[in-house]
C-alpha cells in the first residue's frame, strides 16, 4: 500500500485482475474513494471470500463510524485492515456499492474488448498466466489491459521474478512444459509494454521504497496509457 498514490484511483473505474481473498482490492476501494473496484480471479473460492469479507468489513466499517470516538477506538484490530478514525475511508453501505467481485479468467473473450476503466491493478499475477499459458498468454493478457484502459489510464503492474517461476514450475505438467519455452522474461516485460502493447511512459514506483517486507520486495511498475 505504500506505493499507491491518491490520484491514481480517487473517482476513478478500477479493475483488480488476480484479486485473490480481496484485501488489497477492498483496502485501496476504501483508502482512495474509487468511483468504482471490480476484483475478479479464476478462483471460484476465492471470490467467494472476497465477497464475505467485503460484507464483514463494510458491516465494521459501518458499525466503527457509527460509534461515539472512544468506542471505535477499542474495536480497531479486530479487522485484517486497518480503519483508522484519523483516515477518511469510504463508509460501509458504499463499500458494497462501489466494490464488486467476480469469477473471470482474464484471457478469455479477448475480442471484442473496449476501454472501461481508469486504473487496473496486475499485482503478482503474471508468473501465473506465463506458466498456464506461455508466452501467447502473457501477451494476450498485456494486449487485453492495453485495450481495458481509457486514454490516460494506468496499469499497475507487479511482475514476479524469474527465481519465483523456477521453484513453480513443476506445479503441474503444464506449467513444466511451458517453462521450457518461455522467451519473454520477466525482465523483457517494460519493454515489450512500452515498444511492443504501446504504452507509451513507465516509472518503477518502489524506487527508494523503504521497509519492504521479506519476500515481497518486487518493484511495482506504472504504465500510462
Amino acid at each position: 500500500m505504500k506505493v499507491m498514490k491518491k490520484e491514481w484511483f480517487e473517482d476513478k473505474d478500477c479493475l483488480d485482475i488476480g484479486c485473490n481473498q480481496g484485501f488489497m482490492t477492498i483496502s485501496i476501494a476504501m483508502k482512495f474513494f474509487c468511483r468504482s473496484m471490480v476484483g475478479i480471479d479464476i478462483d471460484q473460492n476465492l471470490v467467494e471470500r472476497a465477497k464475505r469479507n467485503l460484507q464483514r468489513i463494510a458491516a465494521t466499517k459501518s458499525a466503527i463510524t457509527s460509534l461515539e470516538p472512544c468506542e471505535a477506538e477499542s474495536s480497531k484490530g479486530t479487522e485484517s485492515l486497518e480503519l483508522s478514525k484519523d483516515q477518511p475511508t469510504l463508509k460501509g453501505t458504499d463499500l458494497i456499492e462501489s466494490v464488486k467481485f467476480r469469477k473471470e479468467n482474464v484471457l478469455e473473450k479477448l475480442q471484442p474488448c473496449s476501454p472501461e476503466y481508469d486504473t487496473i491493478l496486475c499485482l503478482s499475477v503474471t508468473k501465473w498466466i506465463h506458466l498456464n499459458w506461455g508466452d501467447s498468454g502473457l501477451i494476450a493478457l498485456f494486449a487485453k489491459m492495453w485495450h481495458l484502459l481509457r486514454p490516460g489510464g494506468i496499469l499497475v503492474l507487479e511482475p514476479q521474478p524469474w527465481v519465483s517461476y523456477q521453484r513453480k514450475r513443476r506445479v503441474s505438467e503444464r506449467a513444466a512444459a511451458n517453462f521450457k519455452d518461455i522467451l519473454m522474461k520477466p525482465c523483457y516485460f517494460p519493454e515489450i509494454l512500452l515498444d511492443k502493447i504501446g504504452f507509451r511512459h513507465m516509472e518503477n514506483a518502489t524506487n527508494n521504497l523503504q521497509g519492504s517486507v521479506v519476500g515481497f520486495n518486487r518493484p511495482i511498475f506504472v504504465f500510462r496509457k
